[in-house]
């Protein structure tokens, strides 16, 4: 799972165009990117075949959206009248689309366009990878598909529903709100919170939120691993193969309607709370500084560890100052 490198940047849109792309210097930055000469200016209508999708939006909001037309439409709308060079431009290199917030320039008046990006894909488009970056604003998709989704926001939102293979999603300071059937999804936020609906069978979980909430429904996951330095993790899931949870100064609640083979919990300073079917069959230990454990499974002690049934997954809850609640899921 990626870094977040661009915390400190989130400050402001021009600040982060500086960094990415040139200069900023009084209110004129510089914002430089390859091939800026083969570009168009304006809102168009793409009509070759297109399987790589390139956004780079310094500020505003990017919305994608489906239809059942034959082109993929580029429109923009903005709070103040626009010349060519400040208009979004767009270039296609063979099957790849690249879309860009203006004109490749240096000391440019960027400041307050309130310019808002669309981009309309029709529903036949096989996309193999989509890649989005936006410096400072919200990201927005209903039904994508795409065999690589990347999506980074250093101070926005991302709130998008997606059919992938695997999906990686960053924010700074921002939410994370996914919907999404794919083999791999990772994702992870700095000041946000994280909230993510997985359907169908995927491979591996990754959810991390430094300062915020954990939210996770899922169906059916290989390898689900979560991790908050001071925020609430919540998971319900059917079907978990290996689950880890890591926080520092948040509670953890999890529940399976299937026990995982092997779970793997730790809190420094939160409660611990596990859902189990009542015919759980595992070993546990359990490890607490200053708390209580209190179960409702049948587990029989043996020196450290507990066992339930035939004793054949393995679960494993640390906790520092917090409580230990093992409770049959209903």
């Amino acid at each position: 799972m990626r870094k977040i490198m661009r915390i400190l940047m989130a400050v402001g849109v021009l600040t982060l165009a500086g960094a990415l792309y040139g200069c900023n210097y009084m209110g004129a930055t510089s914002y430089i990117y390859q091939n800026g000469d083969k570009y168009t200016a304006g809102d168009r209508e793409i009509k070759d075949k297109i399987e790589k999708l390139d956004i780079d939006y310094l500020s505003g909001e990017v919305t994608l959206t489906g239809n059942t037309g034959d082109v993929i439409k580029i429109t923009e709308t903005a709070e103040k009248d626009l010349d060519e060079k400040r208009k979004v431009h767009s270039w296609v290199d063979g099957t790849t689309l690249y879309i860009r917030f203006c004109e490749c320039a240096r000391n440019m008046d960027l400041n307050k366009l309130g310019k808002k990006l669309t981009v309309t894909i029709p529903a036949d488009v096989n996309l193999s990878d989509l890649k989005i970056e936006i410096s400072s604003g919200d990201v927005k998709g209903s039904d994508v598909t795409a065999e690589n989704v990347d999506v980074e926001a250093s101070s926005g939102d991302v709130n998008m529903s997606c059919t992938a293979k695997n999906i990686e999603m960053e924010a700074s300071s921002g939410d994370i709100t996914l919907t999404a059937t794919a083999e791999e999804i990772s994702v992870e936020t700095s000041s946000g919170d994280i909230t993510v609906k997985q359907s169908g069978n995927s491979r591996k979980i990754t959810a991390e939120a430094s300062s915020g909430t954990l939210d996770i429904t899922a169906e059916e996951v290989t390898t689900l691993r979560t991790k908050t330095s001071s925020g609430r993790i919540t998971v319900s899931a059917d079907t978990v193969g290996s689950f880890e949870s890591d926080s520092s100064s948040g509670r953890c609640e999890a529940s399976f309607a299937k026990t995982p083979d092997s779970t793997d919990i730790e809190t420094s300073s939160g409660n611990v709370k596990l859902l189990l079917p009542a015919d759980a069959a595992i070993t546990a230990e359990f490890d607490t500084s200053s708390g209580d454990i209190t179960y409702e499974l049948p587990f029989t002690k043996d020196g450290k560890r507990y066992i339930s049934g035939a004793g054949t997954a393995n679960l494993s809850v640390e906790t520092s100052s917090g409580d230990i609640t093992i409770e049959k899921k209903q």
